[in-house]
C-alpha cells in the first residue's frame, strides 16, 4: 500500500506554517532523538524518514559533524523547504523523494548509523510498521539506532481522553507563548489536525506496547520509550554489535 496518495501538498504547506504550534514540545522531541544517537568516530550516513521541512535533519547535521544526512519525503513542498533551509550544509545534506511504505528505498549503498523519523510512521498500518522495523534493522550497521518520534494509539478510553485534552492544552499554550493569541489553536481545530478528536483514514497510529513488541521481534535490543506527552512518544532500539 502506498502512503503517497493520501498526503496532499496543502497538508505540507499547513504543517510548515503551523508545525511549531501543532507539535507538542517540538524542540524537546528533537533533542531527545538526538541524545539517543551515539556520536560517530568516523564519517557516517544517517537517514531522516519523512524529513519534512528539515528541523530534525538540521539537528543531526549540527550535532554530528562527521555525519551526512539523507532526508527522504514524499512531498515536493517538504523537500524544497528542507533543501532551502539546509543549503548551508552543502553536500552533507541530500534530499530524496520516496514513499515510506515502499520497499524501493530500503536498500542503501552505505549502512546508516542512525535512522530517525518524526510524525510519519503512524501513516503506516500495523503490518507495514512491522515490515518497516524489520527492514530498518537489516539496513542499519551494527550498533546503529532507530529512533522514532510519533503519534501512538491509546489503548483505552481514559488514555484517549487524556491524549486528546493534553494535545489541545499543548497547542493552546504554544499559541499563546509564540503568537500571543489563540489563532494557531483555532487553526488546529479548523484543520481538524488531531487524530484523537477528528479520526482520519490517513492516520493509523498503533498502540505503543504493540510497537515495542514489534521492534523486539524485528531484532532490536534496548527497546524503550524515552519521552511521551499528549499521545506523542519517542521510542526505538539499537541494532546490537555483531548482528546482521
Amino acid at each position: 500500500m502506498s502512503t503517497s496518495q493520501d498526503w496532499l501538498e496543502e497538508d505540507s504547506s499547513e504543517f510548515v506554517e503551523f508545525g511549531d504550534y501543532f507539535v507538542p514540545d517540538r524542540q524537546t522531541q528533537i533533542d531527545t532523538v538526538l541524545s539517543l544517537i551515539p556520536p560517530p568516530d568516523e564519517p557516517v550516513e544517517m537517514l531522516d524518514l519523512c524529513c519534512g521541512p528539515g528541523l530534525l535533519s538540521k539537528g543531526l547535521l549540527e550535532t554530528f559533524p562527521q555525519a551526512t544526512v539523507v532526508g527522504l519525503d514524499v512531498s515536493p513542498t517538504m523537500l524544497e523547504t528542507a533543501r532551502r533551509e539546509l543549503s548551508g550544509f552543502g553536500e552533507r545534506f541530500a534530499a530524496e523523494h520516496f514513499d515510506l511504505g515502499s520497499q524501493a528505498w530500503r536498500s542503501r549503498p552505505l549502512a546508516p548509523a542512525a535512522v530517525v523519523s518524526s510524525l510519519a510512521v503512524h501513516h503506516l498500518d500495523g503490518e507495514q510498521k512491522q515490515s518497516l522495523f524489520r527492514d530498518v534493522h537489516s539496513l542499519l550497521r551494527p550498533g546503529g539506532v532507530l529512533v522514532i518520534a510519533d503519534l501512538v494509539q491509546p489503548v483505552g478510553a481514559r488514555g484517549l481522553a487524556l491524549a486528546r485534552e493534553s494535545w489541545n492544552t499543548a497547542v493552546k499554550e504554544q499559541s499563546l507563548a509564540r503568537h500571543q493569541s489563540l489563532t494557531p489553536y483555532e487553526k488546529f481545530h479548523q484543520l481538524e489536525w488531531s487524530c484523537y478528536e477528528y479520526p482520519d483514514e490517513l492516520d493509523k497510529p498503533s498502540p505503543l506496547p504493540d510497537q515495542l513488541r514489534w521492534l523486539n521481534e524485528a531484532g532490536f535490543d534496548e527497546v524503550d520509550v524515552y519521552w511521551m506527552r499528549a499521545g506523542h512518544a519517542v521510542y526505538g532500539g539499537v541494532k546490537a554489535e555483531g548482528r546482521r
